[in-house]
């Protein structure tokens, strides 16, 4: 009878790991975040809080609008990017926005595309390099 028992618990055990494991894996591949500082018109990754993008430069648009290369593995298109403004690096206070262009006339088809806006005392708002941004890549 303890034989069953402890075979029992040993079996519910391997059974509760095996879910716990599979439960926190993605499923559509390696997770990703950036933190892009727009370095005066020259952005750049910063190492220290990026993983999951090899690369990102300035868009077919001009300053303001960012490509972000995925590293291998990455799913930037079928997934829900998150981007938001980052405070340290920004000159500005702006708003980044993450867009899915299906033509892809400003970034490549595997590249993720950011865009970065101020808005004028005047009330214009135009793309701007001044904001820093933070994005996340379920």
């Amino acid at each position: 009878m303890r034989r069953v028992i402890l075979l029992s618990l040993v079996a519910l055990v391997a059974l509760a790991a095996a879910a716990y494991a599979l439960a926190g894996s993605p499923s559509q591949g390696m997770q990703a975040f950036a933190l892009v500082d727009p370095n005066g018109g020259s952005p750049r990754l910063i190492d220290a809080h990026t993983n999951g993008f090899v690369a990102v430069s300035v868009g077919n648009a001009g300053q303001g609008d960012y490509c972000l290369a995925p590293a291998p593995g990455v799913d930037v298109v079928n997934t829900a990017a998150v981007v938001s403004e980052e405070a340290f690096y920004s000159f500005d206070a702006g708003f980044p926005t993450v867009r899915y262009d299906p033509q892809h006339t400003n970034c490549t088809a595997k590249q993720l595309e950011v865009k970065t806006f101020v808005k004028a005392p005047d009330g214009t708002i135009s793309l701007s390099n001044q904001i820093a941004f933070t994005v996340n890549v379920p």
